[in-house]
């Protein structure tokens, strides 16, 4: 029966008056209380019963029950199976708890799992944008001194003209004077020297 239609749910309820009438009787109560301890009372069943007993202790032969750290941690558990497997010959509540650690630990690996896939996927992405970069071209530092040595024989090659010119310009210049008074005095004509009072300073 499935319960998506109203008619199935109906049909269910009939179903399920049927079952308790026909197994809830006074002899299957009775019987199962007696079983239980609830009637007549029984402590010693009560106190018997699977669920209230304490975990029971896995030994192992030759055990005189001290364990050193290094086997305790041989025994970790590496994977769920193997914390399910440690609620074996426990008391039923103890294994459910076993139960709900070992559902925990499943998801924990199921993303851990996930994770290291992603974290591939991403390297190899990096590794393919490194190798398709160009490397930068690294600037020839002698290059700076090379145009300064160019620019000092290019400066030394134009000096020489220059030179020759201050040599031409430091020749006393002859002028012939007719006939001029200059600074209050009359000369004749002649020759005088200008030197540097020819209107240029020698520099």
């Amino acid at each position: 029966l499935t319960d998506s239609a109203p008619v199935d749910k109906v049909n269910f309820i009939k179903a399920y008056a049927k079952a308790r009438a026909v197994g809830m009787t006074k002899k299957n109560i009775l019987s199962g209380w007696r079983l239980t301890g609830n009637w007549p009372i029984s402590r010693r069943k009560a106190l018997i019963h699977p669920e209230i007993q304490p975990d029971k202790k896995e030994t192992t032969p030759g055990s005189d029950g001290h364990r050193d750290g290094q086997v305790d941690s041989d025994n970790t558990p590496k994977t769920s199976r193997h914390i399910r497997d440690m609620g074996k010959n426990k008391s039923p509540s103890t294994r459910r708890r076993y139960s709900v650690i070992s559902r925990g630990f499943e998801a924990q690996e199921s993303k851990i799992a996930s994770l290291g896939t992603r974290i591939a996927s991403l390297e190899e992405e990096v590794g393919r944008l490194s190798r398709g970069k160009k490397r930068k071209a690294i600037p020839n530092p002698n290059k700076r001194f090379m145009t300064l040595a160019e620019a000092l024989v290019a400066g030394g090659a134009i000096s020489e003209p220059n030179e020759a010119i201050e040599r031409a310009g430091a020749v006393e210049d002859v002028i012939e004077v007719g006939g001029m008074e200059e600074d209050g005095v009359k000369f004749g004509g002649g020759r005088i020297n200008c030197g540097t009072h020819a209107g240029r300073t020698r520099g």
